[in-house]
């Protein structure tokens, strides 16, 4: 029998033994690395993660969000407020289901979507772009942009951009976003949510999304200093000034406090 990996609002889509997951993984979960030999995973991005580490073998996935990590050989973990990374197997089989994310929050839907367009922005600002199809990210983006994408379709296209980070690295997007959900406890796409504007200002990226409301009063300074301890934010074709990243995370920042 399988163990599902799931978290409170998908433990009753499939039948089995159940792992329920509340939150991201953490280095404890490292403790039962490789426990089970059959996983299946139902939820989004920190029930898949938790479900490779977990399992010996390429796992079964249901994605209920677009965070990408249905088409990645890796698992995001935290030890406090740093994120690592662990190393396993691509999921062997990925499988959509529309009555999967019927009760989705529309904030998460919003969320997952800044996620899974960070992935096409990361790798269309990497210095490694020429590994990809540019052709083929640009055009998921813009899919993922269309002002009346269908939620099934948000999830797909992002297993799609989920597989251009396993070829091309996330960049500097992805390392901004981690400080702000290890010192403040912001979701990940909520944080990438806040960061997407100022950095399409940098990089000069028309981008159509729907802004954030509100955001919290973060330490701008904390976050771009711990941001440089992870070497994909260097990884841009674009030399960044740090001084001009400051003022535009400052006013993005400013924007959504007043």
């Amino acid at each position: 029998m399988s163990l599902i990996v799931c978290s409170p609002s998908t433990q009753n889509f499939l039948e089995g033994k159940k792992f329920i997951v509340n939150n991201p993984p953490t280095k404890d979960i490292l403790k039962l690395q490789g426990k089970y030999n059959n996983v299946v995973a139902v939820g989004g991005g920190a029930v898949v993660d938790t479900a490779k580490i977990l399992s010996s073998n390429p796992i079964t996935c249901y994605p209920t969000t677009a965070a990408g990590a249905t088409a990645t050989s890796h698992s995001v973990y935290w030890d406090k407020d740093n994120k690592l990374n662990f190393n396993s197997y691509i999921p062997k089989e990925v499988i959509f289901k529309s009555k999967f994310i019927e009760s989705l929050p529309k904030n998460t839907l919003q969320y997952t979507k800044y996620d899974a367009i960070s992935h096409c922005l990361d790798v269309l600002w990497s210095k490694d772009i020429d590994k990809l199809d540019k052709t083929e990210v640009e055009d998921t983006l813009e899919q993922l942009t269309a002002p009346k994408i269908k939620p099934i379709d948000i999830i797909k296209l992002g297993h799609k951009a989920g597989s251009f980070i396993q070829q091309v690295p996330t960049t500097i997007l992805h390392a901004l976003s981690y400080p702000i959900t290890g010192k403040y406890g912001i979701t990940h796409g909520k944080a990438l949510g806040f960061l997407i504007p100022p950095l399409c200002r940098i990089f000069k990226q028309n981008i159509n999304i729907k802004k954030l409301n509100r955001f919290v009063d973060v330490d701008v300074n904390f976050i771009i200093s711990k941001a440089q301890t992870y070497n994909k934010f260097f990884n841009t074709s674009k030399s960044i000034n740090l001084d001009i990243l400051k003022k535009e995370l400052n006013y993005e920042k400013n924007q959504l406090l007043n």
